[in-house]
């Protein structure tokens, strides 16, 4: 009907899958629908020590080949008895976006950083925002992050590790950020040594435009190279530190990369990895010139620090 009014568009919903998980198991549910394309999850405490798990990913449909990935990693990680409880469900984007401003504050990692959500820098909403506390944010980087995606946060336990191993072993000179996400790393390693040539690359051309806008929102646009692909997009190059939070599998797979690309004592620092497949990782350094200097374990995650030697 042509009326003269004009017409609305319809509110775009986004596919979610849902699943029920002990809460010991959270974390790793989580970050398991997250590695599977999730743009967030939403955790809600179910009776006795179960919990809902709610991930929403960037698309009104969830592709065959998503769902399948989905159930063979609960499968492959130990998750088996949530496959019993799986299933899709829609999810409207206003919802789901409220539901972050709600939640996500800013926080503090380490003794250098405190990572913000991206709408601390509109105007329009900054007189509806709790303000950020001075004594919270004195002496402190600001990292500013859209988290209406997944690929990082800085809420997750391997990203933190990073981002603390990063005081301790400074990125300076040439450094690599393998499977930038949401460009965090990059981020923080350039507000921490400013003069170092910082270089980020990722497989999935979705997470490059979503690191390319946290470039923009940070100031840092132009600073750092960003490139589509992985370590074989910067052969023949050389690195003094390499940020890789990614997989124990995919750590596993790049370590004689790692070990062609990285400049004597170089480091590695490596986080994703669960504790029951660092016995993997640890036998795949055999013969190969990198040797742990550092771990931490928190919970069921493991953080490396290689150096080549």
């Amino acid at each position: 009907m042509k009326d003269g009014s004009p017409v609305e568009s319809p509110a775009k919903s986004w596919a979610a899958v849902v699943i029920e998980a002990h809460s010991d198991q959270e974390d790793l549910a989580s970050w398991l629908l997250m590695q599977c394309g999730a743009q967030g999850c939403e955790v809600e405490p179910l009776n006795g020590s179960l919990v809902r798990i709610k991930a929403t990913f960037d698309s009104p449909h969830l592709p065959d080949e998503t769902w399948e990935k989905i159930k063979s990693s609960l499968e492959e990680y130990g998750l088996a008895e949530s496959l019993k409880s799986l299933r899709r469900k829609d999810v409207m984007e206003e919802d789901w976006l409220a539901k972050w401003k709600e939640g996500f504050e800013p926080f503090r990692v380490g003794t250098k950083f405190l990572i913000c959500p991206s709408w601390y820098l509109d105007e329009t909403l900054i007189d509806t925002l709790p303000p950020i506390d001075s004594e919270l944010s004195e002496g402190r980087f600001k990292v500013y992050i859209d988290p209406g995606m997944a690929f990082g946060t800085g809420l997750h336990a391997t990203t933190q590790f990073c981002l603390r191993a990063m005081e301790s072993y400074p990125p300076k000179g040439k450094v690599l950020d393998v499977g930038t996400g949401s460009g965090i790393l990059a981020i923080a390693a350039l507000l921490l040594q400013p003069t170092s040539e910082i270089v980020a690359c990722d497989t999935d051309g979705v997470a490059c435009e979503y690191a390319q806008k946290d470039f923009e929102l940070n100031g840092v646009d132009g600073r750092i190279e960003l490139i589509e692909g992985s370590t074989d997009a910067v052969a023949g190059r050389r690195f003094d530190v390499l940020l890789s939070n990614l997989t124990c599998e995919d750590i596993v797979a790049l370590l004689p990369d790692y070990s062609a690309m990285l400049n004597p004592e170089g480091v590695v620092l490596c986080a994703g990895i669960l504790a029951e497949r660092l016995p993997l990782l640890e036998k795949s350094l055999v013969g190969q010139p990198l040797r742990i200097i550092q771990s931490e374990t928190v919970g069921q995650w493991v953080g490396l620090v290689l150096q080549k030697v």
